[in-house]
């Protein structure tokens, strides 16, 4: 079982793409490099050099899916930003 961690209420995660490379599926929605998109949680890692799984939203709150097998995008594609809300 993989624990999901949501980001707290008072804590906002954003993810600036820096590696927009297609994948070896045909994706149906896929990722801009350079964008930030709003992270709705993330995944702990599976293994220790792998990065995590991370859950991301587009401007209007929907996540976004490569397919229908792939929820989450990796860790590695994105610098992680973290604000802390008053």
């Amino acid at each position: 079982m993989v624990n999901l961690f949501v980001p707290p209420s008072y804590m906002a995660v954003y993810a600036k793409c820096v590696d927009a490379s297609m994948p070896a599926f045909d994706p149906e929605e896929w990722i801009e490099e350079g964008k930030v998109y709003p992270v709705k949680h993330f995944s702990e890692p599976l293994n220790q050099g792998d990065g995590f799984a991370i859950t991301i939203m587009d401007e209007d709150g929907v996540e976004i899916h490569p397919s229908s097998s792939h929820w989450s995008f990796a860790s590695t594609r994105f610098e992680l930003y973290t604000l802390h809300l008053n």
